[in-house]
């Protein structure tokens, strides 16, 4: 399963779409949470300020000697987080009367200082200041913001988090989701390449998710049995018309029969007759052949299967045709399996017939000195046959109509074959179950059928 028709899919080109929108939406919320939060964290603190500020100011007013103030204030002191807090009272001239920080800042109001000079343990940080004048003193309270921004640090971390978080989820769901889709549609494409190369009671299976695909899958499972009723009636009504036209067939066959042996007896010339008988002997071929192909086709052929050794059905069929190949100025060899391992389940008289028409093929077709071999491999599963020629061979375009009943090169409209030598192989492969391809052997012509061990 290639990554690459996974991620290009629609389900998971989808998914990244939305991921976009999700972390585009997701920036701007967590843009918009983390001020909110930063606001309410400052305003919080400000509030603090606000009251520590105001109480400083109660212990001033209640109090009118400048030492009672001090020590009011140094109590007070005691009493928040040290090193956290700042709190300090000044005199008009700047000089520090009480708290915890040496000097006040030259701002009024609201502003952020580090505490660089400031007695808490020697750790400078930056604090949150407020600084007034009230009744002829300066007052300075502030807390430390190293909280805030931990706290902030951590709520951005999260937020960035969970912002990918989101996308990464959308994106995996998008994927599972594309490699879901993408094993229905490549079933579907399995199943619809096993119907046209014949496998016509081929089906789609159909999810119980009964999604667009199912739905799909259903309508093209009726489509495809319609085809193969349709298909079942053409062939029918073929092997009905050939059925009938060969018993006329026939009985012209034996009248000119008796009307050779009349002319014989009466010393005419019999090369007329003689064309005409071998016409008719072709003709009777081509209806007995469409007769065998609908029955195997059809499943009427019984299955008269046994153990047969493929090294010697080739040997067979090589040294049967070798005659023919010489007249032609061919060579026709045989290259068997060396490890002997060629038993495959079978009728022997059809697979005898599939090496006939295979090497009759190739001496057909090929010039004179061509090299015809039939060949035997065998690995761990299968064993394939294979009949191999260096003749002209034919367009790659061409290769997945060879199989075609009655299909003929438009070379070899005029030739006298009619087309029907390679479908009878076909029939016989798909009888066994057996794969069969047409290959450019660059140049020539290779076609294997590949077997199950027995």
């Amino acid at each position: 399963m290639k990554r690459s028709n996974i991620v290009s899919g629609a389900a998971f080109t989808t998914a990244l779409y939305a991921a976009v929108v999700i972390l585009l939406s997701v920036t701007a919320l967590a843009f918009l949470t983390f001020e909110r939060i930063r606001g309410d964290l400052q305003r919080e603190m400000d509030s603090l300020l606000i009251d520590e500020m105001r109480f400083i100011q109660e212990i001033l007013d209640d109090n009118d000697n400048d030492s009672d103030v001090v020590q009011a204030i140094d109590d007070a002191t005691l009493w928040l987080p040290f090193d956290t807090s700042l709190i300090g009272l000044f005199d008009s001239e700047g000089t520090r009367l009480a708290g915890n920080i040496d000097n006040y800042p030259s701002f009024r109001g609201w502003g952020e200082i580090e505490d660089d000079g400031i007695n808490l343990g020697g750790e400078k940080r930056i604090h949150r200041v407020n600084v007034q004048t009230y009744r002829g003193f300066v007052i300075v309270v502030g807390r430390d913001l190293a909280f805030v921004k931990s706290t902030l640090r951590s709520l951005a971390w999260s937020l960035v988090a969970i912002g990918f978080g989101a996308t990464l989820c959308t994106l995996l769901v998008g994927y599972v989701s594309s490699i879901r889709t993408y094993r229905k549609l490549d079933q579907i494409a399995k199943t619809l390449n096993k119907v046209s190369k014949g496998e016509v009671k081929a089906r789609l299976s159909v999810g119980k998710n009964n999604d667009q695909i199912d739905r799909v899958a259903r309508l093209m499972n009726g489509h495809l049995d319609n085809l193969t009723a349709l298909m079942s009636t053409t062939r029918s009504a073929a092997a009905a018309i050939a059925h009938d036209l060969k018993n006329p067939l026939t009985h012209a066959y034996i009248a000119l029969q008796e009307a050779k042996d009349s002319l014989q007896s009466d010393g005419q010339s019999l090369e007329p007759i003689d064309k005409i008988q071998s016409e008719l002997d072709r003709l009777k071929w081509t209806f007995e052949t469409v007769l065998r192909i609908n029955r195997i086709e059809e499943g009427n052929s019984p299955k008269a299967f046994s153990y047969l050794n493929l090294n010697r059905l080739g040997r067979e069929a090589v040294e049967n045709m070798i005659p023919l190949a010489e007249v032609k100025g061919q060579s026709l060899s045989f290259v068997e399996n060396p490890s002997g391992r060629t038993l495959i389940e079978g009728d022997e008289g059809m697979l005898k017939q599939l090496c006939a028409n295979l090497l009759q093929n190739s001496i057909d077709h090929c010039p004179q000195h061509s090299n015809v071999r039939l060949t035997v491999e065998q690995d761990e599963n299968t064993i394939t046959l294979s009949v191999v020629d260096d003749g002209p061979g034919v367009p790659e375009n061409t290769l997945g109509k060879l199989f075609v009943p009655f299909y003929k090169l438009e070379s070899e409209r005029s030739s006298v074959g009619n087309g029907l030598g390679l479908a009878l192989v076909k029939a016989i492969a798909d009888h066994h179950s057996a794969l069969l391809t047409a290959t450019n052997n660059s140049p020539g012509l290779a076609v294997s059928i590949q077997f199950e061990v027995a």
